[in-house]
């Protein structure tokens, strides 16, 4: 009868030895592999973030001030402007005299503007906005002419060479010879934090219902937003110099001097939505911006800084300079 020999207690040691090296290489590579697809998941998400809020913002830039065949006059209910009703509910004022939804009449009537947030709000309708992020204002009528039904919570503009009417999509259209009609549109732009904490670009647009009063989320991880305005100074369409949002004069606001905004450069600070304590580095990052170096802390969230450069096709290529 032929005897079985297991295993000795030294070569069961060595077996145990080096199964656990085996382990331990096993679980290494399944922690790098899955700190990779973390931090490449992460990039995805900071990338698809960026490339929608800057198609959002470009979409409104492209267009500010257009206001079809008086996009090179100035809007004044004194003159050429007739409000029809009653908007109620909260407006979005920004800086300036004429800087509300509606052409008021005082001075020149803004229709871009932008202004960096403090202490204290930028806008009258933003009340947590990110300290040391930008506000942006912009005012438009959208696209094709409506030809179709009108939505009844929408603001329109019926316009022709010499007039503007607005009116709700409840209203029944002025009649004004050589009318066409437009949605007029008011969008405020900023940063805050939602209910997750996660920092989110936000937007207030104009209703006939609730005015400015609602601001809707529109992309999770915008952390900062900053401005430059390309400003063409002696009226060959060409950007002589950009300014930050703090340099821009009341004048280059309201676009009735010599100089003149005719693009606008986007800059975006964006963060993930979780952190990962394998991306802490134990200082402190910064990224340069307009305005200022932005500096956060070592948190473990990751940031990807993008920008670019929309240029204003509308508004005030061919305004009438007008010297004072």
């Amino acid at each position: 009868m032929r005897h079985q020999r297991g295993f000795s207690l030294a070569e069961l040691l060595i077996a145990i030895v080096i199964g656990l090296f085996l382990i331990a290489a096993t679980f290494s590579v399944l922690g790098i592999s899955s700190a990779s697809v973390r931090s490449t998941g992460q990039m995805t998400q900071l990338q698809e973030a960026a490339r929608l809020a800057l198609r959002l913002l470009e979409e409104d830039l492209t267009q500010a001030g257009f206001f079809a065949d008086l996009s090179a006059i100035d809007l004044s209910p004194n003159t050429n402007t007739t409000l029809h009703g009653s908007a109620s509910g909260v407006d979005c004022v920004g800086g300036g005299r004429n800087n509300s939804t509606f052409p008021n009449g005082i001075g020149h009537f803004r229709t871009l503007w932008a202004a960096r947030r403090g202490s204290q709000p930028a806008i009258s309708c933003e009340t947590a906005a990110i300290e040391g992020s930008e506000v942006l204002q912009l005012k438009r009528l959208r696209g094709n002419v409506v030809t179709g039904t009108l939505v009844s919570d929408r603001v329109y503009g019926l316009l022709n060479l010499n007039e503007l009417h607005f009116f709700t999509g409840e209203q029944v259209a002025p009649a004004i010879a050589g009318g066409r009609i437009y949605e007029y549109q008011h969008r405020v732009y900023y940063v805050k934090h939602n209910a997750n904490s996660i920092p989110t670009l936000y937007r207030h647009s104009l209703s006939s219902t609730a005015l400015m009063g609602v601001a809707e989320p529109l992309v999770e991880g915008v952390e900062m937003m900053r401005f430059e305005f390309g400003i063409d100074i002696n009226g060959d369409s060409a950007v002589d110099a950009y300014l930050k949002t703090s340099d821009v004069t009341d004048s280059l606001w309201d676009q009735h001097r010599d100089a003149e905004i005719i693009s606008v450069q986007v800059h975006l600070l964006l963060r993930a939505f979780q952190q990962d304590s394998a991306f802490k580095a134990g200082v402190t990052r910064t990224y340069p911006m307009p305005g200022g170096t932005v500096s956060v802390p070592d948190d473990g969230y990751r940031r990807k800084q993008v920008s670019t450069t929309v240029v204003i096709r509308n508004p005030w290529l061919n305004t009438a300079r007008e010297t004072l």
